[in-house]
């Protein structure tokens, strides 16, 4: 039991100083890349927009992007098989503006069997700017945003960004769920991933991602990716082996996120999410429950120190456990704070890190059983 404890305490403490580390330094790395003077011309920027049903949020997302500072844009919208008013609100803003333009997915010509991936791979060739900015139509920009974002390129010499966006979700739960996206925040190293790009350790959030064009096609872009569970995270990684220069930025200031309305939209929609980073197999499975015991480790950290005290008494290795879970709960809510999510979301690190478990745990289960993936009800396998 007392080796037990040590083994436990000595993790925990290692995983909670270096959580600390890695989000204020990582916090220190995005207001540098960050400190560029907005630029509200330059070269044509397209923002391309998938949208599978969703006219409850484009308008929000359109009346955004054209009231953009930076007006050297063309807006490109996807109608991918919609059932709902999609099509119809394309077309009205068409009509409004001239920098909109609408296009539909031909069924009979599917490019992926990801549908998102199908449905880019079907708008990007469209696309005519020397920058292409891929978001998702439940997101809305503020003012600068794009002007921000080109700047930051522009001045760092970047072929790919992504970052974080603020999400808004109305239930508790739902929210708790999506913060599962933090992990990333406070455990990938981005200020020495910049420096020392590894594929493996990139990551990127497919509700903003801009690319440089001529990056874009050197790679072969989403068609060199087709079977990738996450496009996003595939597409930012393609870039990385391809030598392409990449930085997570934060961007949580400029684009808002509707992403989910119900806590299980959020458990599915982030179930994929993280199987596509570390995707639930046969080969994965002895790591997968390791990682899986690991995080209800860290998740249940004081109810465990509460039975090594009933066993042990006051052990020195018990309040190492704790200093361990403090310092990571204290890295979790500086990193979620600086990306605008709640305070009682950002102090539910425990809670976030058992649903992630039950994320893993039932995304195996689907990857196994062969149900799949699906992304707003498009298969993604």
């Amino acid at each position: 039991m007392e080796t037990y404890l040590w083994i436990f305490a000595s993790a925990m403490i290692i995983i909670g100083v270096y959580a600390m580390f890695a989000t204020l330094m990582n916090l220190r790395h995005f207001h540098r890349l960050g400190k560029a003077s907005d630029e509200t011309s330059g070269p044509l920027i397209s923002v391309v927009i998938p949208a599978r049903n969703e006219e409850h949020n484009l308008p929000r997302l359109l009346d955004s992007l054209t009231a953009q500072s930076y007006r050297n844009i063309e807006i490109l919208v996807i109608n991918d098989q919609s059932s709902d008013g999609t099509e119809r609100i394309i077309r009205e803003y068409e009509a409004k503006d001239g920098r909109i333009h609408g296009f539909s997915t031909d069924p009979e010509h599917r490019l992926s069997q990801n549908g998102k991936i199908n449905a880019l791979l079907q708008l990007i060739p469209h696309a005519s700017g020397e920058y292409i900015i891929a978001t998702d139509a439940d997101t809305q920009h503020s003012e600068d945003c794009v002007a921000h974002a080109y700047a930051v390129m522009k001045k760092n010499g970047l072929d790919i960004i992504s970052g974080f966006p603020t999400e808004i979700c109305p239930s508790f739960m739902g929210t708790v769920n999506i913060s599962a996206m933090m992990l990333t925040s406070i455990l990938i190293p981005h200020f020495l991933v910049y420096h020392f790009p590894i594929p493996s350790a990139s990551f990127a959030i497919g509700q903003f991602i801009m690319m440089r064009a001529d990056a874009y096609r050197e790679t072969g872009g989403y068609s060199n990716i087709k079977g990738t569970i996450c496009d996003d995270v595939g597409i930012v990684r393609l870039f990385v082996r391809k030598k392409k220069k990449y930085a997570f930025i934060s961007i949580s200031d400029y684009v808002k996120c509707y992403m989910y309305g119900t806590a299980k939209e959020a458990f599915k929609g982030i179930e994929r999410s993280i199987a596509g980073v570390f995707p639930p197999n046969v080969l994965t499975l002895l790591p997968l429950f390791a990682l899986v015991a690991v995080l209800l480790h860290m998740a249940l950290c004081p109810a465990i120190a509460a039975v090594f005290f009933l066993v042990l008494g006051p052990a020195p290795g018990i309040w190492i456990l704790l200093s361990g879970w403090i310092l990571l709960c204290l890295a979790w809510y500086i990193g979620c704070r600086a990306a605008n999510w709640r305070k009682r979301i950002s102090i539910a690190c425990p809670l976030t890190l058992i649903q992630i478990s039950l994320m893993y745990l039932h995304g195996l289960y689907t990857e196994l059983s062969g149900k799949g993936f699906e992304w707003k009800g498009r298969s993604v396998r």
